[in-house]
């Protein structure tokens, strides 16, 4: 049972891995989160800075790629700390906190399932990093 077991396992991975391409990748000292494309939609990898263990990590779905990083990126606009929420599906919310810390504007996503009441948080990120994750040339101004 336990060969099946880790047999479907392998089998799973590969074929995620078959059908995937990633989009862009932030390494945040310890934390990462990567954008990857499967199929016909996207997806957000990402380690949780609330927990200590760094794999598993979390993850959540959205349909369209340019429509989350307009949200995002308009986020950067509004200079003061303010937060937005955007409902991907049934079960999925997304809150981007934006702060301004070191004179810098950044944002951490925070992801919450309401199907299992599950939380997690990415670190902060840049406009720049928020650029290579979605595979952007960055047009932010350092």
């Amino acid at each position: 049972m336990r060969i099946l077991f880790f047999s479907l396992i392998g089998f799973l991975l590969g074929s995620i891995s078959g059908f995937s391409q990633e989009i862009g990748n932030v390494q945040n000292g310890d934390y990462s989160i990567s954008l990857i494309k499967t199929n016909d939609k996207f997806a957000c990898l990402y380690s949780d800075v609330n927990v200590n263990i760094l794999f598993p990590k979390k993850s959540f779905v959205f349909p369209n790629k340019e429509t989350i990083y307009s949200i995002i990126m308009d986020g950067f606009k509004n200079q003061s700390n303010h937060q937005v929420y955007v409902q991907m599906n049934k079960f999925t919310i997304v809150k981007f906190e934006y702060k301004r810390i070191n004179n810098e504007m950044v944002v951490k996503i925070i992801h919450n399932n309401l199907a299992n009441s599950k939380i997690g948080n990415t670190s902060f990120l840049t406009p720049i990093q928020i650029d290579e994750l979605f595979g952007k040339k960055s047009e932010v101004k350092v």
